[in-house]
């Protein structure tokens, strides 16, 4: 307890010295294991520097000052991953537990800026998408005399309900915390698609329908070593196995 009281006087002094400035990807694999499962996986749609006494700012890696931040947002929260899943699930604890600094954020967008989109990019996109969609389902030609025939129309096994979140907080593919980088106040979030089951059982085959993790590429912030880099993230999915 008096370690927490003197991490946060240095932080309360950090801040007042320092003035901290508050600040669509492809799927990758399935992480549950299964036989005979279907391999059918729906994709994403597209996803002045200051000064202060009190850290050297490097945008790879957090400062001694956010590490702190760490330590104080995240000594009460759950430890066993199962409690720490569902404990994501309330969009109430969906907040950042690290904030970045004006610099930090200005260096990021400009090395990896193509990784952000704003809400109305993102929701373009996926008009993008839905229309080449629409395309590819269009009838095949047909020659003068045979009959017409169309396309499949490519009836998923197991239909979900699917939603693009721009998530705060995840679980990496070694289960832990991790802070997804997002830029709001720039528009410049990273949006991940969520999928939830609609069925028990395919409407369409046998096939039983459950709902599981897949891995996607973020930018995060590993809370547990203070680096900022590329790494996977758990997101919701939906599959059929028979």
């Amino acid at each position: 307890m008096l370690l927490r009281q003197s991490a946060f006087v240095v932080f309360v002094v950090c801040l007042v010295l320092c003035s901290v400035q508050p600040g669509l990807s492809a799927v990758d694999k399935i992480i549950v294991p299964g036989n005979n499962r279907i391999n059918e996986v729906s994709h994403d749609a597209a996803g002045g520097p200051e000064t202060c006494t009190c850290s050297s700012e490097d945008v790879g890696k957090l400062t001694p000052l956010q590490k702190l931040q760490v330590e104080l947002n995240t000594y009460d929260l759950p430890t066993e991953i199962d409690e720490l899943e569902e404990w994501l699930k309330d969009p109430a604890n969906q907040k950042p537990i690290v904030t970045l600094t004006s610099a930090q954020k200005q260096k990021i967008q400009k090395n990896f800026g193509e990784t952000f989109k704003s809400k109305v990019e993102m929701e373009d996109s996926l008009k993008i998408s839905e229309e080449a969609d629409v395309d590819n389902k269009a009838p095949t030609s047909i020659k003068p005399g045979s009959s017409r025939k169309k396309r499949d129309s490519g009836a998923r096994v197991c239909p979900a309900v699917e939603s693009y979140e721009a998530l705060v907080l995840a679980i990496d593919s070694n289960n832990r915390l991790v802070q997804v980088v997002q830029i709001p106040e720039e528009d410049a979030e990273q949006w991940f698609l969520q999928e939830s089951c609609q069925h028990a059982s395919s409407p369409v085959t046998v096939a039983t329908c459950a709902n599981t993790d897949r891995l996607v590429n973020a930018y995060i912030i590993h809370l547990a070593t203070g680096n900022m880099q590329y790494g996977n993230i758990k997101v919701h999915s939906c599959v059929g196995y028979v």
